[in-house]
């Protein structure tokens, strides 16, 4: 018998399936089903029967086992970068699915069409984007002289955009515009004007020091954000007494556990938006609150906080003279009740004519009827001038607020009933507010 005639002994056989199958999975993978190369087997193994020469059927088995090698392994490359390129592509459409409303179509393929960023131009660790619409409608009378000529309106109260950020360093920003009224009195024309601008030094608790325009640490309803307030317009005692915004520094913190609070800072004293000063004197001002309880008594949570302020000012204009505020108020949170109380008073030193002291205070509850519904009601009383008769205005301002979603969407109503000094009539007003803060 020749050995071309000879058939191949079945262990070789075997051997050589085995070989190929181990070359199969070394390079497909464990997960590749074996059954896809099985049509090539037939050929290698008829081939090695139908050689003549037992050198010749070994040269000629292993030049097809190297193209079946070199054929595996081009097979293996591109498997890998079909991988890698259904892997970026599901990157992609992940991030598109995002920014693209369902059912919505796009002119241009979803791998051609830019993704737009955004980025900092600075160095800060975190950037906050956030505003505050206030939309009034009114009607009725003037129960104080702040609505003296001011019939039935729409009003975009407060219309804002604020910019705060943080870097690593413990320093903090905020640059917050209001495009709306900014006042109880109408504007002809708005236009975009400063209400914060700060930067702050937030390292201890117990000392963060701030420069910039922002609100002066004297009078409590004044300090409430006005995202907060619990009422749609602020007390008329606090409009004429207090002194609101104005350009400065203060240092302010907690201390003993946040028991107590401090805030004192030096200001030009000559208004918001204004980097003049009239005088070579700062005004100062300050404040200390203490929390005097906070926990429970029973399943009742209570919180009762009480604080002092004032502020000192030399003026030069429509007053010349030393001003003195003074200030006290306190407040109650008992379980779904609400109560408050403050008084204010200034002292005018004029150059020219007598003295003047004008004194004002307020008190306040507010009750949590539900999750959603608060019924409101609050007593004000202020005197322009404690020295002479007929200076006093009283109102009452009965209200509800209605929690569509926390402060962040709310609908308030109030009704206020005002008494002015004679001959001014007595008169109501009915002030509707819709509050956005986004």
């Amino acid at each position: 018998m020749s050995i071309a005639n000879a058939p191949v002994p079945a262990t070789t056989t075997a051997l050589a399936g085995a070989w190929v199958a181990v070359l199969l999975l070394a390079t497909l993978g464990p997960g590749t089903a074996i059954r896809a190369a099985a049509p090539t087997l037939p050929p290698v193994v008829e081939t090695i029967n139908s050689v003549g020469p037992a050198g010749e059927a070994v040269s000629s088995a292993e030049a097809r086992f190297a193209a079946f090698e070199r054929r595996l392994a081009e097979l293996a490359d591109e498997n890998l970068a079909l991988r890698q390129q259904v892997t970026t592509d599901r990157a992609l459409l992940a991030q598109l699915a995002g920014r693209i409303p369902a059912g919505a179509t796009t002119d241009a393929p979803a791998a051609t069409r830019p993704v737009p960023t955004v980025t900092f131009a600075g160095k800060e660790t975190k950037l906050t984007v956030g505003g505050l619409a206030h939309v009034f409608g009114e009607t009725g009378g003037a129960p104080d002289a702040r609505y003296t000529g001011i019939g039935d309106r729409f009003q975009l109260r407060r219309l804002r955009v604020s910019f705060a950020g943080t870097f690593a360093e413990d320093v903090t920003f905020k640059m917050e515009t209001d495009f709306g009224n900014a006042a109880i009195a109408g504007n002809s024309g708005y236009r975009g004007q400063l209400t914060d601008a700060f930067v702050a030094w937030t390292k201890y608790p117990a000392l963060n020091l701030q420069v910039g325009q922002f609100k002066t640490p004297f009078g409590y309803d004044q300090l409430v954000a006005d995202s907060k307030t619990l009422f749609v317009e602020r007390t008329l005692a606090n409009d004429k007494l207090t002194v609101g915004r104005q350009i400065g520094a203060m240092a302010t913190g907690d201390l003993l556990g946040r028991v107590l609070n401090y805030s004192v800072g030096l200001f030009n004293g000559a208004g918001v938006n204004s980097g003049a000063n009239d005088n070579n004197t700062f005004m100062s001002s300050g404040r200390l609150a203490a929390t005097l309880f906070e926990g429970k008594r029973g399943e009742l949570p209570l919180r009762w906080t009480v604080a002092t302020d004032f502020f000192n000012t030399v003026d030069k204009g429509v007053f010349t003279g030393r001003r003195t505020g003074y200030g006290a108020d306190t407040q109650l949170l008992a379980g779904p009740a609400e109560l408050g109380f403050e008084w204010l008073r200034n002292d005018g030193h004029p150059v020219v004519g007598l003295p003047t002291t004008g004194e004002g205070w307020y008190t306040y509850t507010a009750w949590n009827l539900t999750r959603q519904w608060q019924a409101l009601l609050r007593l004000d009383h202020y005197d322009s001038n404690t020295a002479r008769p007929n200076t006093t205005t009283r109102e009452w301002t009965y209200g509800v607020t209605y929690f569509l979603k926390g402060d962040d969407l709310k609908l308030s109503l109030n009704y206020v009933r005002g008494e002015q000094p004679a001959p001014a009539p007595s008169a109501g007003r009915l002030l509707g507010r819709v509050q956005v803060v986004f």
